[in-house]
């Protein structure tokens, strides 16, 4: 499991009521820190912890403090200094120089889990909301918000962690959060097996598509969600590319690339990577009647970090795949790689 959202409330969700849980959220920072505003921590009574706040300095410390929330039943921050005047104990073992300010909240169904239930609910449906941390009022719950609400309240989704004001006054974290990345591969050969591999690790969703017997076999492939053995133009394949944000096509097949691609041009992905040198590439377009596709179109795909091995080849792809939707959800589209001409 990894310690993307998805994951860490999919691992609490089916032990919710089995043992008492706190949720740790970083409000603030000052200086350098391993994770940014609104990163999340769940930790229970029986000292397991889901997700990172730190690069691992900091989550064991934290179990003191949980018992403290568990025990007086009430919602606590802790702050920890490792700035360079920093008189802190904490000061010399963190790596980072900064300060963070952690909010630790215990959640139960008295207290409707803090709507992490809701948060989980939205995710799995790939819906994009914001969560809302209480910050001024121990006693209130946190809340989740679809685009629509937080229009309707006079404000709009961020790409970042922000404080909000209520309309009775309650200040809150307002932490966007969005769904797991999913990407669909079209080929399942043995060099799509580290793209798998390495796309799971990230905690994204991972579809494998590919008709041929022999290819995309399941011992191979324990990182895929999905395998599909369809064609691209298969209507369960339509239904999946309405869910998907990213494609990678590597059959090595020049009618099996053009059959993904034509099928591919009917969905606004905002990453198409292609597999093979430029010339190559003229070939599939050509023969999948694309020539002049709106098609997000990389390729040859990936970043050029040397190396020609299937490991080197879907680390560049999956960087740069990485980048582009990064760079798209921050709404910094200048920082995108410029897109190859088709």
């Amino acid at each position: 499991m990894t310690t993307h959202l998805h994951s860490i409330l999919t691992q609490w969700y089916s032990q919710r009521d089995e043992c008492r849980w706190v949720l740790g959220s970083v409000i603030a920072i000052e200086g350098s820190n391993y994770r940014k505003t609104g990163a999340m921590i769940l930790v229970n009574e029986l000292g397991q912890y889901f997700g990172l706040i730190s690069g691992g300095c900091l989550e064991k410390s934290l179990l003191l403090e949980v018992k403290k929330v568990l025990t007086y039943n009430r919602p606590q921050r802790v702050c920890y200094d490792s700035t360079e005047h920093s008189d802190s104990p904490w000061a010399m073992s963190l790596g980072c120089g900064g300060k963070v300010t952690i909010l630790l909240q215990p959640i139960c169904a008295t207290n409707q889990y803090q709507q992490l239930d809701q948060l989980h609910q939205a995710l799995q449906t790939r819906t994009p909301v914001s969560y809302g941390i209480s910050l001024s009022d121990e006693h209130a719950c946190n809340q989740v918000y679809t685009h629509q609400q937080l229009q309707a309240m006079g404000t709009a989704p961020n790409s970042q962690a922000e404080e909000f004001t209520l309309d009775s006054g309650q200040t809150q974290l307002l932490v966007p959060v969005r769904p797991a990345t999913h990407i669909v591969i079209f080929g399942g050969g043995i060099d799509a097996i580290p793209l798998v591999q390495m796309a799971s690790v990230l905690g994204w969703q991972v579809t494998l598509v590919d008709q041929r017997s022999g290819y995309a076999q399941a011992g191979n492939f324990s990182g895929a969600q999905r395998i599909l053995r369809s064609s691209p133009d298969a209507p369960e394949v339509a239904a999946l590319l309405t869910t998907v944000d990213a494609a990678i096509v590597m059959t090595h097949n020049i009618d099996r690339d053009a059959e993904a691609l034509h099928a591919l041009q009917a969905f606004d992905l905002s990453y198409v990577g292609l597999l093979g040198p430029t010339h190559r590439k003229q070939k599939v377009l050509k023969r999948a009647g694309l020539v002049n596709t709106p098609l997000a179109l990389y390729g040859p795909m990936g970043i050029p970090i040397g190396g020609d091995l299937p490991e080197s080849v879907a680390l560049s792809a999956l960087a740069q795949c990485h980048q582009v939707l990064e760079a798209l959800a921050r709404s910094q589209l200048h920082t995108t790689p410029q897109r190859q001409a088709v």
